[in-house]
């Protein structure tokens, strides 16, 4: 199967408000942006880093909501249920790989929103505040899941997702740190 028809297989066609929604982000995004830039309070890196963040935030929310489809009101509330249940099937048949593959991806899901803020900002971000701004965004998708009955609030993928943020903060200050340095 190539690229097009696994894209167009995995994500369903957006509602009209869905796509108005994205579009009148964007237009806001970018008015916003040009003022920034036309007062001199962003930089033209900056601004690259800024477009990017947001796109990467909005196709965050479109693959973890948007292109869902309604069902029933989900929650999983117990932290680290899922690590359980992985570890308490190494033992058996059939272990799950599949649960272990998705925590991993919910970690890496949010880790280059946590590269681009710092970038955005133009300086490091103290891994106090990137840990806080990766556990809003993610538990605003998992409240969006919740309302909208489109997945399952889970307390896991909110640690997952906060945790791969962190990641991406560190590794980009560690960056930044390098080349203050050189």
């Amino acid at each position: 199967m190539d690229i097009y028809q696994t894209v167009i297989s995995h994500y369903p066609h957006w509602s009209k408000i869905e796509l108005i929604a994205v579009v009148i982000v964007m237009i806001i995004s970018f008015i916003i942006l040009e003022r920034f830039y036309k007062k001199d309070k962003i930089n033209k890196i900056q601004m690259f880093f800024c477009i990017l963040f947001i796109i990467y935030l909005l196709h965050v929310y479109g693959s973890t909501v948007f292109s869902r489809l309604p069902s029933k009101r989900i929650c999983k509330l117990e932290v680290f249920w899922s690590w359980k249940e992985i570890l308490n099937s190494m033992n058996t048949t059939y272990p799950k790989y599949e649960l272990f593959l998705e925590n991993i991806l919910n970690v890496i899901m949010l880790l280059p929103l946590g590269i681009f803020l710092p970038l955005v900002y133009g300086k490091k971000i103290n891994w106090k505040v990137g840990l806080l701004i990766g556990f809003c965004i993610s538990f605003s998708i998992e409240l969006m899941q919740l309302v909208l009955c489109r997945g399952m609030f889970d307390v896991d993928d909110i640690i997952h997702n906060s945790l791969g943020f962190l990641i991406g903060i560190v590794i980009i200050n560690k960056v930044l740190l390098m080349n203050k340095i050189s």
